[in-house]
């Protein structure tokens, strides 16, 4: 089961479970990777189906075997096949590291990285516990449009619009050393000869640049403020930061914006019931979360022979997850 990776715009949906995430920092070509990545997964869960063989994605017992052009994800005028091995190196030396009340774990972010020479096509393999992750959204999810992203300049302008899109309630670290984890940054990075945060420097090497990415390109970006040990006190020590969400319709893309509402078309009415009320009873969705993502529904009952089988099965590794 595969598909083509395109440079066609569209939202997508990554899970509050992996954007809220303690991660190691990455380049921003590793970044686009795990992108097209989540673009595989929710076209696989739309039932997308192999055009022309320049995107595979095939599933064994244990991992998910993956085949994509790397110019998909490295934009490099002079990709050669250093840049392609460094980056698919340094991806596959990062993990993910699980931990819930039940279980932890931890894995690789991919594995069995391989490049044949003159192809142009990257392979490798993602296990499938961190699959299920990426399609989990018991906890939540955001919604981003994915061309938006994917032409970030850094990191850390790509994590910060992941974190507000599609949302409008402050989200608040309550320290330092949250922000730093969140963000993949070492402990140590940012401090003075004393250790002390440079706060200072935070904004001016981390925030704000990521901040002046999202207002200049993206439909969503954010304004902070400091969390001060006493509020009352300008002088007080900064211990963390709260990040207030803000829309900028003037950069949401039209084409995607018509298809939004145009799915506001109430879900119960265009869904089968037996897949909504199971959607709704077992599942736990709101109405509003079956209309968020109606057509994901939509695609799932007129492709799949059991959809109620496989939503099942998904609910499933939700739980374990």
């Amino acid at each position: 089961m595969g598909q083509l990776i395109t440079s066609e715009n569209k939202d997508m949906m990554v899970s509050w479970m992996y954007t809220w995430s303690r991660q190691q920092e990455m380049s921003i070509h590793e970044q686009r990777i795990i992108l097209r990545i989540l673009e595989y997964c929710q076209d696989e869960v739309k039932g997308m189906k192999i055009k022309e063989n320049m995107g595979i994605i095939d599933h064994h017992k244990h991992d998910v075997y993956i085949q994509m052009p790397a110019s998909a994800a490295i934009f490099d005028s002079n990709l050669d096949f250093d840049t392609i091995k460094k980056t698919l190196e340094d991806l596959m030396g990062r993990y993910f590291e699980y931990k819930d009340k039940k279980r932890w774990w931890k894995c690789s972010f991919i594995c069995n990285p391989e490049y044949e020479y003159g192809s142009g096509i990257m392979k490798f393999s993602v296990n499938n516990k961190l699959w299920d992750v990426w399609l989990n959204f018991s906890q939540g999810y955001r919604e981003f449009e994915l061309n938006k992203a994917l032409a970030l300049p850094t990191t850390y302008s790509l994590k910060f619009y992941m974190l507000v899109s599609g949302n409008s309630k402050p989200i608040t670290f309550k320290t330092i050393d949250e922000f730093k984890q969140w963000l993949g940054i070492a402990p140590e990075q940012y401090k003075d000869k004393d250790g002390k945060d440079r706060i200072d420097n935070i904004e001016a090497r981390v925030i704000k640049p990521a901040q002046k990415a999202l207002n200049n390109s993206c439909p969503y970006t954010f304004t902070y403020s400091k969390i001060k040990a006493n509020p009352d006190n300008k002088r007080s020590k900064v211990t963390g930061f709260t990040f207030t969400p803000k829309y900028q319709p003037k950069f949401r893309d039209e084409k995607l914006e018509a298809k939004k509402l145009q799915a506001t078309v109430c879900a119960s009415f265009s869904i089968r019931p037996e897949i909504y009320n199971y959607l709704r009873q077992q599942c736990g969705f709101s109405a509003s979360d079956l209309n968020n993502t109606k057509d994901v529904w939509l695609q799932a009952q007129d492709v799949l022979d059991d959809p109620l089988g496989e939503i099942a099965i998904l609910k499933a590794k939700a739980r374990e997850a």
